[in-house]
């Protein structure tokens, strides 16, 4: 941890920049963060002050961690994502600023692995950063975790990809990783989505310079932290589990069920091909939540070497199933001061069940998603104020300051996302919880979900499929072609 800290701040002072610098393991745990004498201490949020984050003033240890974090969390042993892949990913038209596409794959991902939610821990207090400066890092083709630099004052995303920019906080992230790089051939620039060819980086590393370097460790030093989770197979399928979570049951779903969801879903990782990862045919990695319709979680699984940003994103996506299609979900939204996302025309009252496919449409800056010069989703925001510092209901309804609990939403405790891969699940003549799945492309997401909830289906005719928005019919899920290895 030290060689790569030393080796950032050696190449910063050379190009005559101060930054701040940490280190994260695979799981997120900070190994260490370093101040270089004259670094800011501060960041801006980028854009119009006032609104969501834009504007906001902060730590530039936060912001150096979130990209660290991001790095780490977004990363496996099959793909290696940067904070610069973050930002090519959640903005609104992807690939970003291309006209008549809807918003990018991980659109809102920014909002997840939290350090105010209650399931990813530990999470990150600004969440999944879109900032240029953050890397993975790795040691004989395994991920070991991720580095970020933050000094330039402005916390932001590249909103032009086309531009090429090389910004100094990224050529030193990227020397602090030497002897510690991604594989080439597992770095988003060698992973397509939709055809699409990933970014990872457009710098360069940083010429590498030696001798000391003032600064102050604001976090000392660290090891990689043990991992709380433990090893077990699921379906045939190897990975690990959260002992705090042990299949139980919940309201209306028994063990039995939740042990079913997990295990179909689980069979179906196996045998689809994965999206994001390389070699070309491998099987697809991801995590799986089982929650109960009060967003309790009844169960978790994760495949080996499956990216850690779908710990918490699994569960999101099962949590904002089930909130969504509840009977409650409008009346809990006006309680919150959230009526302004409750419009007449659209049922919240458990009459429809929605996926996290169709949460995420209605969140859509333009909708349908992606045609100019439309109005916003009712979840979201008009294009012209929205960013993504400033979504709307999804930043809307947490509190990032909260601790345990991002949200007074109940059953929202880490917030929802609003992208593909939960599923509302049905039993007895009503809605029982949802299955939450997270970590390969939306669609493999979408069918490793639907694999699990086979048996527990929700009514044809009470899906959301079946309402119209301003004529607009809302999605279910979307199945890839051609999906089995």
């Amino acid at each position: 941890m030290r060689r790569i800290v030393e080796q950032a701040a050696g190449a910063a002072r050379a190009a005559g920049f101060a930054a701040t610098i940490a280190v994260t393991d695979a799981e997120a745990n900070v190994l260490g963060v370093f101040r270089m004498d004259g670094a800011e201490a501060t960041s801006r949020v980028s854009g119009d002050p006032g609104a969501g984050l834009q504007g906001a003033l902060l730590a530039s240890d936060r912001v150096a961690f979130a990209k660290a974090a991001t790095g780490a969390l977004l990363s496996s042993g099959g793909n290696a994502f940067s904070t610069r892949t973050a930002s090519f990913i959640v903005q609104p038209h992807f690939p970003p600023g291309v006209d008549f596409t809807p918003g990018g794959p991980l659109f809102g991902v920014q909002f997840s692995s939290l350090s105010c939610g209650d399931f990813k821990l530990p999470g990150s207090p600004l969440g999944l950063s879109g900032d240029p400066g953050g890397v993975p890092l790795y040691r004989e083709g395994r991920l070991i975790g991720g580095i970020g630099v933050e000094g330039d004052g402005v916390y932001g995303v590249d909103a032009d990809p086309a531009d090429l920019d090389a910004p100094p906080e990224e050529s030193v992230a990227l020397a602090g990783a030497v002897g510690f790089e991604a594989p080439d051939i597992i770095r988003a620039s060698q992973i397509l989505a939709d055809g699409i060819r990933l970014a990872f980086t457009n710098a360069a590393a940083a010429p590498a310079a030696s001798g000391v370097v003032a600064g102050t460790w604001l976090v000392p030093p660290r090891a990689a932290q043990p991992s709380a989770f433990v090893t077990a197979t699921l379906g045939g399928a190897s990975g690990r589990v959260d002992p705090r979570y042990p299949v139980r049951a919940g309201a209306i779903l028994t063990a039995a069920d939740v042990a079913t969801l997990l295990d179909q879903a689980a069979r179906q990782t196996s045998v689809t091909r994965a999206a994001i990862r390389q070699p070309l045919g491998s099987s697809a990695r991801v995590s799986i939540a089982v929650v109960d319709v009060s967003g309790a979680v009844l169960g978790f699984f994760q495949n080996d070497d499956a990216p850690n940003f779908g710990i918490d994103v699994s569960v999101q996506k099962a949590r904002s199933a089930a909130f969504f299609s509840g009977p409650g979900a409008g009346e809990a939204l006006r309680r919150a001061g959230l009526a302004a996302y409750v419009p007449a025309d659209l049922p919240l009252d458990g009459q429809f069940a929605y996926t996290s496919r169709a949460v995420g449409f209605l969140a859509q800056p333009l909708f349908p998603p992606g045609i100019p010069r439309s109005a916003p989703g009712p979840f979201s925001l008009p294009l012209e104020a929205w960013s993504p510092f400033n979504t709307g209901l999804q930043l809307d309804l947490i509190n990032l300051a909260g601790v345990g609990s991002c949200s007074a939403v109940p059953g929202l405790p880490n917030g929802i996302t609003i992208f593909p891969g939960g599923i509302p699940v049905w039993k007895d003549g009503r809605l029982a919880g949802a299955i939450g799945v997270s970590g390969d492309g939306v669609d493999q997401d979408d069918l490793i979900a639907a694999a699990g909830s086979a048996g527990f289906e929700i009514p044809s005719e009470r899906r959301s499929d079946r309402v119209e928005i301003r004529g607009v019919r809302l999605p279910w899920v979307k199945l890839p072609r051609h999906p089995e290895l």
